[in-house]
C-alpha cells in the first residue's frame, strides 16, 4: 500500500513550470574571444542576446540588437546566478563557455526543474516496485530507510542550488530517460519504509519529493 502525500521541492533553480525545449542549430555559439559588457557592439552580443532570448525568464525584453545595453546585462546577471556564477553582468570566458555548452548540448536556457508523474509503488513479499514518469529526460535516484530521512544542507542559502545530502540506503539509476522503473529488494518484511525521490534533468535542475513512506508485505 502507498501512504502518504507526494509534493517537490525544487534544488538547483527556483522555476517550476514546464522546462524549455528548442534546438542547438536556432542558436550560434559565441565564437569571439572579447568579453562582452555594456556598450559591446557586434555579432558575437546578437548571438548571446539570441540565446538569452531562449528563456522569458532570464530576458524578458527579448531584444536582439547586437548593442550590450542594461537589459542585456540585467538578463547576463539572471543567468549567471541560474548557473551559479559569478553574477556580474559582463561575459567574460566563464559565462560565454557556459553559454556554449548550453548551445552545444541542444537546447536554450534550461532553468527549470524537472516534474514527476504517475508516480507507483507496488509491494510485493519483501521486494517493492517503484516507478514514474517525467516531463523530460532525467537520472535518478530513491533513497529508503526504516528511519526518518534526513536532508543535510537543503535549507542553507550557501546551498540553496544545489542537490542535498540526504540519507537512507541509494538506489541509483544514471541512464537519462522520462520512464523510471526501480526495484528495491530483500526488504524487512512487514516494515514501514521511508523514502524519497531525486529527479535531475540534463541541464542539472533537480526536483526531490517531499519524502513519504510504504509498508512492505510479508
Amino acid at each position: 500500500m502507498f501512504l502518504g502525500i507526494i509534493g517537490s521541492l525544487v534544488f538547483a533553480l527556483a522555476f517550476v513550470v514546464a522546462p524549455l525545449s528548442t534546438k542547438a542549430s536556432s542558436y550560434s555559439q559565441i565564437n569571439g574571444s572579447a568579453t562582452l559588457k555594456v556598450g559591446s557592439r557586434g555579432v558575437d552580443v546578437t548571438s548571446l542576446q539570441q540565446f538569452l532570448g531562449s528563456n522569458g525568464d532570464i530576458y524578458p525584453a527579448g531584444s536582439v540588437t547586437g548593442y550590450f545595453g542594461s537589459m542585456t546585462k540585467a538578463a547576463v546577471i539572471q543567468f549567471q546566478l541560474a548557473n551559479e556564477l559569478s553574477a556580474d553582468g559582463i561575459a567574460g570566458l566563464n559565462t560565454r563557455n557556459k553559454v556554449n555548452s548550453a548551445i552545444l548540448a541542444g537546447h536554450g536556457i534550461d532553468v527549470y526543474a524537472p516534474s514527476i508523474s504517475n508516480l507507483s509503488v507496488v509491494p510485493s513479499g519483501r521486494n517493492v516496485s517503484l516507478s514514474f514518469n517525467s516531463n523530460e529526460l532525467v537520472k535518478a535516484t530513491v533513497f529508503y530507510d526504516v528511519n526518518a530521512i534526513n536532508w543535510s544542507n537543503w535549507d542553507d542559502s550557501k546551498m540553496s542550488l544545489a542537490t542535498p545530502l540526504i540519507s537512507g540506503t541509494a538506489n541509483g539509476d544514471n541512464t537519462f530517460s522520462s520512464n523510471k522503473q526501480f526495484t528495491l529488494s530483500n526488504l524487512s518484511a512487514d516494515s514501514v519504509y521511508n523514502y524519497t525521490i531525486t529527479a535531475t534533468d540534463q541541464s542539472g535542475n533537480t526536483t526531490v519529493i517531499w519524502p513519504t513512506t510504504f509498508r512492505t508485505g510479508q
